[in-house]
């Protein structure tokens, strides 16, 4: 996630999202989806788009729009298919026709990394040694309980 621009310096939210994202990693417990910005989408986008590295850093809604309708669809989708386990994506929806092949779309992507920190494709710009002590805390927790 983007650290160094200005929305995640003034709100630190890129950070809180990653750190709340690395504790569920930690925990074990299946998990899927980052969703883009929601709500932002014009009327013809309806394609979705799964992503992985989050390398799209302009703080708005240029690096991807998705309705609130199409992430709950791809939540719900998630819980019954086995090809969406584990798997870190940003998830934005672009110009052109709606899927309803779910598994065809997760089946691409990349899985995390068991009890990984971050995300199979994610920028290694977080170190854990830098992490606020509560962070650190919760994880060693988290991997005493395995």
């Amino acid at each position: 996630m983007e650290r160094l621009g200005q929305y995640n310096r003034s709100t630190g939210a890129h950070d809180w999202k990653r750190r709340s994202e690395r504790l569920l990693r930690a925990s074990g417990l299946p998990y899927t989806v980052r969703p883009g910005w929601f709500d932002a989408n014009a009327s013809d986008q309806h394609r979705l788009v799964m992503l992985q590295g989050d390398r799209r850093h302009a703080g708005d809604p240029s690096d991807g729009v998705i309705a609130r309708r199409q992430i709950a669809q791809v939540l719900v989708r998630s819980l019954t298919s086995a090809a969406a386990l584990r798997k870190t994506f940003e998830l934005v929806a672009e110009i052109g026709a709606e899927s309803d092949d779910f598994d065809a779309l997760f089946a691409f992507l990349d899985a995390d990394a068991p009890r990984a920190l971050d995300a199979v494709r994610d920028l290694p710009n977080m170190p854990l040694d830098e992490e606020p002590q509560s962070i650190r805390d919760e994880l060693a927790a988290l991997s005493v309980a395995e």
